[in-house]
């Protein structure tokens, strides 16, 4: 049943790019009365677009937050993509992760009423993509006509991506139990994404997980009490805004057990001369 869709959809699709319905100087509204598709995408609606008008869309939040998503494969994910400003970065979900029950109800529930951008090489794969969502999508689906080779063309941006820099981690290297004691995490990422932080603290305490988005560069200071004494590794990873990781970085904290050093003169007195303790009545 799932193939029989998929190739109702393929078919609708060749069928709409050959025609050259979509391509328009302005918004155009494609329906399935206009395109014929089959009763099961009915109520379907997908906005085809420009590259033009997409880079007008992503740059620009008086209009709304629209997210670019990238169909590709990750070869061609990690060769370049459309360079927009955050919060309307690029997001990748490759076409293949559509077309199972559970990669496709991730992205519906992910982007459950948002505005989203498919893009793909040429335009195929994005308008594909768009089908297989928009029968349950609660949000708005733009396709860009002509994909990353026409905006390649148009002369607008794309980009590469590297993970962030390992990150450092300041603090003290030796403390006491029980004690509080803060640590500072930071990372520079070298295109200037926003990064968020992964740490642990090595001591069975729960882990502190992807917190974030802080800026490049930025000092993210988080407290932590080590209730026992021993050595301990903090551990910390970054990544950024499109999920390129870091490798660890760590820093070892050695809590010491405290020495139990009495200072009670009478004590010291009672163990010298015990007599004083007799005469004391204590």
């Amino acid at each position: 049943m799932k193939k029989n869709l998929f190739l109702m959809i393929s078919i609708v699709v060749t069928i709409l790019l050959l025609s050259g319905i979509s391509v328009n100087a302005g918004y155009k509204n494609v329906t399935n009365t206009e395109i014929n598709i089959p009763q099961k995408l009915n109520g379907c609606e997908i906005y085809n677009i420009t590259v033009e008008e997409a880079w007008d869309l992503l740059t620009n939040t008086d209009n709304g937050i629209q997210h670019p998503i990238d169909v590709r494969y990750d070869y061609e994910w990690y060769s370049g993509f459309v360079d927009t400003p955050y919060p309307e970065n690029t997001h990748w979900y490759c076409l293949d992760l559509l077309k199972n029950e559970t990669g496709l109800q991730i992205f519906l529930d992910t982007y459950a009423g948002e505005e989203v951008i498919m893009y793909c090489k040429g335009g195929y794969r994005s308008l594909v993509a768009s089908y297989l969502i928009c029968n349950n999508f609660t949000g708005k689906i733009y396709n860009m006509l002509g994909g990353i080779t026409a905006w390649i063309a148009a002369g607008l941006p794309i980009r590469n991506n590297t993970p962030p820099a390992t990150p450092d981690i300041d603090g003290p290297a030796k403390g006491k139990p029980g004690q509080e004691y803060d640590y500072e995490f930071s990372t520079t990422d070298a295109e200037g994404d926003w990064v968020y932080y992964w740490i642990l603290w090595g001591d069975g305490c729960p882990a502190v997980e992807w917190i974030g988005p802080y800026e490049s560069g930025e000092i993210v200071t988080l407290s932590h009490t080590f209730e026992s004494q021993g050595t301990f590794n903090i551990s910390a990873q970054a990544k950024d805004f499109y999920g390129n990781a870091s490798d660890w970085a760590e820093l070892t904290v050695k809590i010491p057990r405290q020495k139990a050093i009495r200072y009670n003169l009478l004590e010291l007195l009672f163990d010298k001369f015990p007599f004083i303790r007799r005469l004391l009545g204590f």
